[in-house]
């Protein structure tokens, strides 16, 4: 009894453990909060597969919206996440734009900016940006 009381204890703990999005994938993480008082999002970024997970953390009625740029054409696209404890992931499976373009072969360069909006309007204060690299193998400063 007891053994079956710890094996399901490790299951699910376990599956609380995969979810948390700093420790859902290997490899260089970058990482990024709205810049409110208290965050209400959050962005995580794993070169290695071009992982982008957008993370809504506060109940506040606010929505989150990532932009991701690419420096050098401008390229891009969005992902919004919505609802306390929402994330939305997106990677270089998905193919298209979330195939991101690597460092040294485009000087894969992409601007990342994070912002709350609540039903229609840009929450004021809450954007914060990041410029970093799709790198694989390293974390480099940021381009």
């Amino acid at each position: 009894m007891a053994t079956m009381f710890v094996a399901i204890t490790m299951a699910l703990f376990g599956t609380v453990m995969v979810g948390s999005p700093a420790q859902a994938y290997a490899g260089p993480h970058y990482w990024m909060y709205t810049n409110d008082g208290t965050p209400g999002g959050r962005v995580d970024f794993w070169p290695d597969g071009d992982i982008i997970q957008v993370c809504d953390i506060q109940a506040d009625g606010a929505h989150v919206n990532m932009v991701v740029t690419h420096i050098f054409t401008g390229a891009g696209f969005s992902i919004q996440a919505s609802g306390n404890g929402n994330c939305t992931t997106r990677r270089a499976s998905q193919g298209g734009a979330y195939d991101l373009v690597e460092r040294g072969v485009g000087k894969g360069c992409y601007r990342f900016n994070i912002r709350l909006w609540d039903d229609i309007h840009y929450v004021q204060g809450s954007e914060d940006k990041a410029a970093w690299w799709n790198d694989n193998s390293t974390k480099v400063a940021d381009c």
